[in-house]
Parts: C-alpha cells; sequence; structure tokens
C-alpha cells in the first residue's frame, strides 16, 4: 500500500510554487504567469499599463530620491557630521541611502500608478480588482468618519 503511493507521487507534478498545492489535478497552466499567486494572464493593456508604472516611478521618483539621499550622506560624512566607516569609508552609508532612496521612490509613486491601473477599459480584470480595491478603501475611511 505504501508502495502505491511513494510511485503515485512520484508521477504527479511538482507544484509546491503554486499557492501550497500538492496535487497534479490543482496546477494551473502555465502561460505568462510571473507570479505564483495569479492564475490569469494579463492582457497586452495590463503589461503595458504595469510597464509604464515601474519606468516612470524609477526614472521620476526613484532615481531623484537615490541621488538626493546619496548626495546628502556623502555631504554629511564629507562635513563631519556622520563618521565613515574604518574599513570599508563612505561605501556603506551612501549604499544604504541610495537603497532608502529606491524604496521612498517606489512607495511614493503607488499611489499615482494606482490611479493608472484604475483607468484600465472595463474588461480588464487588473483594472476591475483596482477599483473594486479604491471603491472598498473610500467606503471605508468615509465611515470612520
Amino acid at each position: 500500500m505504501s508502495g502505491t503511493g511513494k510511485k503515485q507521487k512520484e508521477e504527479e507534478e511538482d507544484c509546491s510554487c503554486y499557492a501550497e498545492s500538492h496535487s497534479k489535478k490543482t496546477c494551473p497552466p502555465v502561460h505568462n504567469v510571473t507570479h505564483p499567486l495569479r492564475y490569469y494572464e494579463f492582457t497586452q493593456e495590463e503589461i503595458k499599463a504595469l510597464e509604464e508604472c515601474d519606468k516612470e516611478s524609477f526614472y521620476q521618483r526613484c532615481l531623484p530620491f537615490s541621488t538626493l539621499f546619496a548626495t546628502l550622506t556623502y555631504a554629511a560624512i564629507r562635513n563631519g557630521y556622520l563618521n565613515r566607516s574604518a574599513h570599508f569609508g563612505v561605501a556603506p552609508k551612501v549604499m544604504v541611502a541610495i537603497l532608502f532612496g529606491h524604496v521612498v521612490g517606489r512607495l511614493s509613486y503607488m499611489n499615482t500608478c494606482d490611479a493608472k491601473l484604475r483607468r484600465l477599459p472595463g474588461n480588464s480584470y487588473l483594472g476591475n480588482v483596482m477599483r473594486k480595491h479604491n471603491a472598498a478603501k473610500l467606503n471605508s475611511e468615509s465611515a470612520k468618519r
């Protein structure tokens, strides 16, 4: 009995990357899935909107914030407000400032990207999800008042 169960497990496809499922029957067909919990394909309009959000957030927010924070950190080290590392010099603190600027840039662009995704056409699954999420958020905010 245990031998047949082991044989059956060997024949089944490994679906551990799909939301903790362990059965061949629950594995979705693989198309352009970029996330293990997303089982639908993006339309070309959705892909275009997501790529625009990614590029715009990087060039309009991440790059300027990273440059600003790195420059301010470097100036603070040069002027004695921050101490440089004895072994690595200024590099660790400047790298942390660059990373911090990137994170702040991505977070500051989220609302703009949400608005762009809500403007997707009515037949867009992603657009509908974003509109529902925004409506629920607005309802919860109005209920708090």
